[in-house]
C-alpha cells in the first residue's frame, strides 16, 4: 500500500513537471514575431506618407455636405432657444427690477419672488443644455463616422500602394512639421473618398 501510494505522488508531481513544461513551451511559441521583422534580412524600409487634414476638411464631400447639415441643425437650435428662452429671461429681469423698486414688499412676497426666478433661472439652463447636448452628440457622431470613412479608406489604399503609416498634416494639430510632397497623397485620398461617397448617394 505505502510503495502503491508513493508510486502514485511521484506520476502526479512528474505529470505537473511535463505539463507545466508544455505550458511554458506554448506560451514561448504562442507570441507573434510582427511580420516586418520576421523577414530574412530584416524588415523592409518604411514607407511614410501623409494627408493635408485641411484640403480634406474642404474638399471631401461628405464633410463639406454634413457640415451645412450641422450648421443648419444648429441655426434651428438657436431658434428653438430665443422662443423658449427669450420669455423666461423678459420674465426674469422684470421680477429683478421689481424686487428692486419695491424694497419693502413682505417677505412672503419676496420669498415667492425669489423662488419664481429660481424656477425661470432652472428652465433657462435646463433649454441651454438640452439643445447643446443635442449638437454635441450630432458632431461626435460625424466625427466618429469621419474617422471610420477615412480609415477604411486608407486600410485599403495603403495596402495597394504598399504604404506603412499615413500621418495627418494639419494646422490646427502639428503632428508633421514637414513632409517632402512627393509623399503628399491627399489629392488620390480626397479622390478616392469622394468617389466611394458618390457611389454611397447613388446606391440609395
Amino acid at each position: 500500500m505505502a510503495w502503491s501510494a508513493l508510486l502514485t505522488i511521484i506520476v502526479i508531481v512528474l505529470a505537473i513537471k511535463v505539463f507545466s513544461g508544455n505550458t511554458a513551451d506554448a506560451t514561448e511559441q504562442s507570441v507573434p514575431v510582427p511580420a516586418a521583422f520576421a523577414k530574412e534580412g530584416g524588415p523592409d524600409a518604411t514607407v511614410v506618407a501623409f494627408v493635408n487634414g485641411d484640403t480634406l476638411n474642404q474638399r471631401y464631400t461628405f464633410i463639406v455636405e454634413k457640415s451645412k447639415d450641422l450648421d443648419a441643425k444648429m441655426a434651428s437650435a438657436e431658434e428653438r432657444v430665443k422662443r423658449e428662452y427669450g420669455p423666461r429671461q423678459a420674465q426674469y429681469e422684470q421680477n429683478m427690477r421689481y424686487a428692486q423698486e419695491h424694497p419693502e414688499m413682505s417677505e412672503a412676497e419676496a420669498i415667492a419672488l425669489q423662488q419664481d426666478m429660481e424656477r425661470l433661472q432652472i428652465e433657462m439652463d435646463e433649454i441651454q443644455q438640452r439643445e447643446v447636448g443635442v449638437l454635441q452628440k450630432k458632431e461626435a457622431d460625424l466625427q466618429k463616422e469621419l474617422i471610420e470613412r477615412v480609415n477604411r479608406y486608407l486600410e485599403k489604399y495603403t495596402r495597394e500602394r504598399g504604404i506603412d503609416y499615413v500621418i495627418n498634416k494639419q494646422s490646427e494639430f502639428q503632428v508633421l512639421l514637414y513632409g517632402n510632397p512627393d509623399y503628399d497623397i491627399t489629392a488620390e485620398v480626397i479622390a478616392g473618398l469622394n468617389a466611394e461617397y458618390e457611389a454611397e448617394k447613388q446606391a440609395k
